[in-house]
């Protein structure tokens, strides 16, 4: 595979782009061992800031590809696609260290935003609200005088990882990124302000390209979002340390068990953060 992923990106890239992925590719498959943290049944999962955390479609449906292939831009493994961002993989990257359980109930939540003031001095603000936090927050919002106008849509998260709210989504990677060469591999990611126009061009739908590059890298908020990065071809899986799942699969016994022995060095956890199948 590495061979047609390199022939691929010969044929589609060239100068400054055709360089950086030929080296992501070369650092992807060159391996890197990662230290795993190591949970008990029944422990609390910790998120360390600069953690990523990626989520797959269906149930078990992508998961022998993504353990056996690693995480992989689909314009590299399927059809091109046109997306807001090509070439690459999304991943949320956690923003502060925080419990499992106290990332999920935040990001099952919903993000508002609201306009301060009328006119041209108004001036939008975006907010994440938390599970079930809805009334709370509106009705602070309706007894400022100053809050004319606010709109609101669920987050991001709640479409792509699993969540309080929906079960579209089953599994969740967690990936460790501590290590230098996680970094070096994470370093090459779109929404990195040090890569240029030249660079950029390749990844971005014409649609978002003069948008994206003056504005949207920068002025970044709880809704554009502020907490995706989107790595160049991808990363390997030799960087997941756990997976945490929906109800749906915790509640089947034969799902776990799989998984578990696809990753037998990694933990597994639910939704409410605790570990369920531990791999001390």
């Amino acid at each position: 595979m590495k061979e047609k992923y390199l022939n691929d990106i010969k044929t589609r890239f060239t100068g400054k782009t055709q360089e950086l992925l030929i080296n992501q590719l070369e650092l992807f498959y060159q391996g890197g061992k990662i230290t795993k943290t190591k949970y008990n049944v029944g422990d609390e999962v910790k998120l360390k800031k600069g953690t990523f955390i990626h989520g797959i479609f269906g149930l078990l449906d992508n998961f022998d590809f993504t353990i056996e292939n690693g995480f992989i831009s689909s314009d590299f493994t399927a059809e091109p696609r046109s997306n807001k961002i090509n070439n690459s993989v999304g991943f949320w990257n956690i923003q502060e260290d925080v419990l499992l359980k106290d990332y999920i109930y935040n990001y099952s939540g919903f993000t508002i935003t609201y306009s301060v003031g009328r006119g041209p001095e108004a001036k939008q603000v975006s907010e994440l609200i938390p599970y079930h936090k809805f009334d709370e927050v509106t009705e602070k919002i309706n007894d400022d005088d100053n809050i004319w106008t606010f709109w609101g849509d669920k987050t991001k998260e709640v479409s792509f990882i699993p969540s309080l709210v929906a079960n579209k989504r089953q599994i969740a990677f967690i990936l460790n990124m501590e290590s230098d060469y996680a970094k070096k591999l994470s370093y090459n990611d779109v929404w990195n302000l040090e890569f240029d126009e030249e660079v950029l061009t390749n990844f971005l739908d014409s649609r978002y390209v003069e948008k994206f590059i003056t504005n949207d890298r920068i002025n970044r908020t709880a809704a554009t979002t502020d907490r995706e990065s989107s790595i160049m071809f991808g990363l390997p899986s030799s960087l997941i340390e756990g997976v945490f799942v929906g109800r749906k699969i915790e509640n089947d016994k034969k799902a776990l068990e799989y998984i578990k022995s696809k990753l037998p060095d990694c933990y597994i956890c639910n939704l409410d953060g605790k570990v369920i199948l531990g791999n001390k």
